[in-house]
């Protein structure tokens, strides 16, 4: 050798070192070696986890090491056996990428293809809890995942030889993936493999939430498992429109991201796991989802599933607190711990005010977050607002009955879970005039249609407008519709006016107050947030069956009329009328609106001037039922649930205009009943007539409408008397004139970290409602755990 190329060679030795060429010693050999070139990679001596070239470099040296993650690595010759085209592995190669992206999106490069196709499974043993290496030839099924034992074969044999394998090392590369900095060495993602969630995520691309395009075949000739009626937990990929408790399965919600801060590296990551836990909660609604149940359907190649299988208990217990999955009539089960329960002080507790939904619903999530929880009510019932009635041989609610918007509601999963009865309402109504006729499709259509597009003129009227620019909706609705009459030209027959009236009265139902007391600006601010979708559903067993369940094991101290909550010290002081005295840490105000605005409990020290004067401005609805038991159905010629009744003028439009068939569904029992509702001013009008003179005007108007029919007395009547309840003292809330949503938050701010408040009208989404109820004391019961605790990270 000259000296020139003594000095080339020399020049190329000295390169190498520096681009990661060591050597080490080996059975007193001198080994050479080459690191991983990825700044941050501890793999000094990195191994080829393919295997598939003849050359392949094992454990020994390579050009170029190409990096997964930590610990992940497959050597240049094994890249060349699948990328170069002449070589025997291209054809494996390009027949991934080919279907790759006919379903999926975005880069198909080889280590895609590495991860998604060549990377080893990783295993847990389910007896020492070990993390084993398998074949990359395996197809992991949910049933071997769980039975998995250390020296068991992929066919699920244990050899002869491998009693004791159990007591071998685990590999070192699983400690890695437990080091902060793993996520950001991961140079791309494994996908997950048979999914549960894939069908129902047939909308989206399934590498865009995390799942591999690869089962797009298999799952397409795969019957799809069956969800129970009105569960549907994810939006479309399509649609424009969210709804509420649906989870958006491709983008993490900012909670999620707050949470998880790890994940927003690696986002498709999170997304699959939760998307799988929403989607075996939804399957399996009567169970609590422990991370045992869901880890063997985390199902993906590498090291990541390590990963991703440690990480479950920390998904699982967010979505638990939001209320997504474990919620209901679902308890802990025995010898789980959760951990709420780790982190908690000991004998943490809390004191809730009312039971009715909001403060049951809170009662039961701190109960399982391992909260001593005492609900201290005045009624010697629970349920609050809900009361069921018996007394006309079937289930009619005196309060709430009704769910609005059935799918993912949780009151629907509840019913569920109880196996009550639900029953949905037809959205038909048949309208008759004053003269018993019924008012043809035609006009009934396009004076709906004329309505509600009012009500999207006033909504754009409504844009940037400030709070003492507010009016009155019944004004803004009369003013709309003069104005369009004007620019039309068009004419209205008495007939459409009077129909107009009986929209109006609907709306006043809706809101629980007369339209001349609502605010134009702010109604229906709760459609600024997702709604739930889907009909409404009649539950025929009642609120209070499904109440009394979610109470159950819930200490309850009943006829206990609360009059002040002491909150200055360490602890928060309740007494109650009768002068006994509870302590505890917190404590959950869930009293309806009107009490509050009345002033029924002192707080010392007094509530903040915001929260008093939200209190004053939000407005107290008032809604009465008529309930009418007959012994023969005299309207069946009207095939609908619901029939209305349009009035002359508008002087009386707001009561009894609207009568809902709750007949039970057996016809042979012989009963027959029908309910109708007084809302807004016309309570106040109806407060010195007796319920039999209240009964004979719903006859009177039953009778104007079936004029050829002999229309009975009723055989028993129920007529409510909410504004008159001294615990009560109202039906729902509503935005007046000059208030907003922001009143809404307002009144759910917790005081100095020790008053909470729940209740309709602290829920801005969906107030009005028992569903709303319901999810405000899951949000309160989190916001006291994180009060108590520490969220486990």
């Amino acid at each position: 050798m000259d000296q020139t190329t003594s000095a080339r060679a020399s020049s190329r030795a000295h390169k190498r070192k520096s681009n990661g060429e060591e050597e080490e010693e080996v059975g007193g050999f001198r080994k050479q070696i080459r690191k991983c070139e990825r700044a941050g990679c501890p793999s000094k001596a990195p191994i080829c986890f393919a295997g598939a070239s003849e050359k392949c470099a094992g454990n020994g040296y390579t050009s170029r090491w190409y990096h997964v993650s930590a610990g992940e690595h497959f050597c240049n010759e094994c890249f060349e056996h699948y990328y170069r085209s002449h070589k025997s592995g291209y054809e494996t190669y390009a027949t991934w990428k080919r279907v790759w992206c006919t379903y999926g999106r975005g880069d198909s490069n080889i280590h895609i293809f590495m991860c998604d196709q060549i990377l080893p499974y990783w295993v847990q043993c389910s007896l020492c809890a070990k993390w084993r290496q398998l074949s990359r030839d395996a197809t992991l099924l949910p049933d071997f995942l769980r039975n998995f034992v250390c020296g068991m074969t992929v066919s699920g044999v244990k050899k002869m030889n491998q009693e004791d394998a159990c007591s071998y090392p685990e590999d070192q590369r699983v400690d890695l993936t437990r080091d902060s900095p793993w996520v950001s060495l991961l140079r791309c993602l494994s996908y997950m493999k048979s999914s549960p969630a894939w069908p129902f995520l047939t909308s989206y691309i399934p590498n865009g939430v995390g799942m591999s395009p690869l089962d797009t075949e298999v799952f397409q000739e795969t019957k799809p498992p069956v969800m129970l009626p009105y569960l549907n937990p994810f939006t479309d990929a399509d649609s424009t429109t969210e709804m509420a408790c649906r989870v958006p399965a491709d983008t993490l919600e900012e909670a999620e991201l707050d949470e998880f801060v790890d994940f927003s590296q690696t986002p498709t990551i999170f997304l699959a796991i939760r998307n799988i836990c929403v989607t075996l909660w939804n399957l399996n609604i009567k169970e609590w989802l422990t991370k045992e149940k869901a880890a063997p359907y985390v199902i993906c190649r590498g090291v990541n599933r390590i990963y991703c299988v440690e990480n479950l208990d920390k998904i699982l217990w967010y979505l638990t607190r939001k209320g997504l999955i474990n919620f209901g009539l679902v308890s802990v089960p025995k010898g789980l711990q959760l951990p709420s329960i780790q982190k908690l002080p000991k004998n943490s507790s809390v004191i809730i005010i009312g039971a009715g939904a909001a403060g049951l619903s809170a009662a039961r999530q701190l109960r399982n977050y391992g909260v001593q929880v005492t609900v201290l009510e005045a009624r010697d019932r629970l349920g609050g607002r809900v009361c069921d009635d018996h007394t006309l041989g079937s289930c009619v609610g005196r309060g709430a009955q009704v769910v609005a918007g059935c799918v993912c509601n949780p009151i629907t999963v509840m019913c569920h879970q109880a196996g009550l009865g639900m029953k949905e309402i037809g959205e038909g109504c048949d309208i008759i005039s004053e003269t018993g006729q019924t008012i043809p499709n035609e006009i009934d259509r396009r004076m709906d249609f004329h309505f509600n597009a009012l009500l999207d003129i006033i909504a754009e009227w409504r844009r940037n407008k400030e709070a003492d620019q507010d009016v009155n909706l019944l004004d803004k609705v009369k003013e709309m519709h003069q104005q369009f009459k004007e620019e039309s030209q068009l004419t209205f027959t008495e007939e459409e006016e009077n129909l107009l009236n009986f929209h109006i009265g609907n709306l006043e139902y809706a809101c629980g107050s007369s339209l001349q007391h609502v605010s134009a600006l702010s109604w229906d601010q709760n459609e600024e947030y997702p709604q739930f979708s889907g009909p409404n559903l009649l539950l025929t067993q009642g609120y209070s069956a499904l109440l009394h369940k979610l109470a159950d094991g819930t200490e309850i101290v009943y006829d206990t009329v609360v009059s002040e909550v002491e909150y200055s010290g360490k602890k928060v002081s309740v007494r109650s009328k009768a002068g006994k005295i509870w302590e505890a840490d917190k404590v959950l105000v869930t009293l309806p609106l009107a009490l509050l605005k009345d002033e029924t409990v002192t707080f010392t020290p007094k509530l903040s001037d915001k929260k008093r004067q939200a209190m004053k401005s939000l407005g107290v609805g008032h809604v009465e039922k008529v309930i009418l038991q007959f012994n023969r159905k005299f309207w069946k010629d009207h095939g609908s649930d619901v029939f209305g009744h349009v009035k002359l003028g508008s002087s009386s439009c707001r009561m009894l205009n609207v009568f809902y068939d709750i007949s039970p569904s057996d016809e042979k029992c012989g009963r027959f009943i029908l309910k109708t509702h007084i809302s807004g001013d016309s309570v106040c009008h109806l407060r010195d007539k007796s319920d039999k003179d209240v009964v004979a005007m719903c006859m009177s108007t039953l009778r104007t409408m079936f004029p050829k029919q002999v229309v009975p007395d009723p055989s028993k009547f129920i007529v409510t008397h909410w504004h008159a309840d001294p615990f009560s003292k109202m039906a729902y809330s509503f935005i007046p004139r000059g208030s907003c949503g922001d009143d809404y938050d307002l009144l759910a701010q917790e005081v100095m970290d020790k008053v909470f408040f729940a209740g309709e009208a602290t829920n801005r989404k969906y107030p009005q409602s028992v569903t709303g109820a319901f999810l405000s004391g899951i949000r309160e019961a989190e916001k006291i755990y994180n009060s108590l605790g520490t969220v486990t990270q």
